[in-house]
């Protein structure tokens, strides 16, 4: 059996970095930590809230993208993130019970090994699979985990997680620890939603 993890909201809290970020590039924004993740956990895009709340124009949203994708994984921001709690626990246990992946679409590999290892994490994976936004999240589980079946599991915090585990013909789990709300997840139609991916179990064969 498998079981594919998203990384940023599904086995990490990256909540904090994108805020600091947001913060540091936007800093007449008013927005808190608790107003920012309010807003994008309601599919409020960082284009909806820089155009309609701060009126930036096209030239402005554009030297924002640049510098959000030039600094979001540097070293100094991939710091901030942490473990969920429990999360080590429950790969253990999970770790006997399957093949365990990640797959994640950030734009960088060596970033996402370094993490994983300073985070004490990846011992427990097979697989670490890197978009490095060159290939969609289904084709490379697809080419990296070529014995899928029915049985399995991905695991991730959007509903663009929840449309590649079904296009792999995998069972689905929405966690609320990342980038998405309950109301915005549901329909997408996941098998199981659950507030983190530190509680989730196999269910029974």
């Amino acid at each position: 059996m498998n079981i594919v993890f998203d990384l940023d909201g599904t086995l990490i809290d990256a909540r904090p970095r994108m805020h600091a970020l947001f913060a540091e590039l936007v800093p007449g924004s008013g927005l808190d930590m608790d107003a920012y993740w309010a807003l994008k956990r309601a599919k409020v895009s960082h284009e909806q809230i820089l155009r309609q709340r701060l009126g930036y124009d096209q030239e402005r949203l554009a030297g924002f993208v640049e510098a959000w994708m030039a600094r979001i994984e540097s070293p100094a921001m991939l710091a901030l993130d942490e473990n969920f709690p429990g999360m080590h626990a429950t790969l253990d246990r999970l770790a006997a019970q399957a093949r365990l992946h990640v797959c994640t679409a950030r734009q960088h590999r060596q970033p996402v090994l370094d993490q994983l290892e300073r985070l004490h994490l990846l011992p427990y994976f097979t697989t670490v699979m890197v978009t490095e936004q060159a290939s969609d999240k289904d084709a490379l589980i697809a080419r990296h985990v070529p014995d899928l079946s029915a049985r399995d599991w991905m695991l991730g915090d959007t509903g663009k997680d929840v449309q590649v585990g079904k296009a792999l013909g995998m069972r689905t789990c929405a966690v609320l620890s990342g980038f998405l709300s309950r109301a915005s997840l549901e329909p997408y139609g996941p098998d199981l939603i659950l507030e983190n991916a530190a509680a989730f179990a196999l269910p029974p064969a």
